[in-house]
């Protein structure tokens, strides 16, 4: 807790070119840390050296250099940064990730009961090139049902330290939600899984392809009306 009386969330996530990207990430944090009653340390780790440091600097977040292969070690080293930084959560996301202010609003009651793992089970997506707009509404395969996104997970202290700060393995480096999901079926912990939708939250991947007919290929996505999703994103200027 911090002396100010609020809990302290470490935002992590990596970087690996694509700075237009970055650019709508970083106008979505300077969003998110304003609109919401929590202290925040961005934790960024990159791996194009000064081209990385001074896209992660120059918008007021802390910057660590590291290998983007293993992958896992990449993000690990910035779970190891934010627990000599000192926080109550890590919220881990990715580079394309916007987390709107509603979510961590719905996030809040948790944070404050000392719940160990939150997450969400559906997400929405916009895709830059082909405007257009979907959400995914969450896995159906049995051997995955309930499994949360792996953007907007959010851990305790408590949680991060019984796996000493290293929540991915090397041997999962592709797959990192599925190295984390791994350490949860075997720890003993309080959790929250979440339906965004349902709770009127937003949490926003954003995509540079040239079209969505990947995300349409996905089980459990539908097309939705980009218009009305950005309108809840208006401050990213898309």
């Amino acid at each position: 807790m911090h002396p100010n009386g609020k809990k302290t969330i470490a935002i992590v996530t990596g970087v690996w070119k694509r700075p237009e990207i970055f650019n709508l990430f970083a106008n979505g944090l300077d969003y998110l840390i304003k609109h919401t009653d929590f202290n925040y340390n961005v934790i960024i780790a990159g791996s194009e050296g000064k081209a990385s440091r001074d896209m992660v600097v120059n918008r007021g977040f802390n910057y660590i250099e590291q290998p983007n292969d293993p992958l896992s070690n990449k993000m690990n080293a910035t779970i190891f940064k934010a627990a000599e930084m000192g926080f109550d959560y890590c919220l881990c996301v990715g580079s394309d990730d916007i987390i709107h202010p509603s979510l961590m609003q719905v996030y809040k009651p948790y944070i404050e009961s000392g719940i160990d793992y939150i997450g969400v089970t559906d997400f929405y997506f916009y895709d830059t090139k082909s405007k257009r707009a979907a959400y995914w509404g969450g896995y159906r395969e049995r051997y995955r049902l309930g499994h949360t996104a792996g953007a907007a997970r959010l851990l305790s202290h408590r949680l991060l330290s019984s796996w000493n700060f290293r929540p991915w393995e090397v041997k999962h480096s592709h797959i990192l939600d599925n190295s984390m999901q791994d350490k949860l079926k075997i720890t003993p912990h309080t959790e929250a899984i979440l339906n965004m939708k349902q709770l009127n939250a937003f949490a926003l991947d954003i995509k540079s392809a040239t079209n969505m007919t990947p995300f349409e290929l996905w089980d459990n996505t539908t097309q939705i009306d980009s218009a009305d999703l950005l309108s809840k994103f208006d401050y990213l200027c898309i």
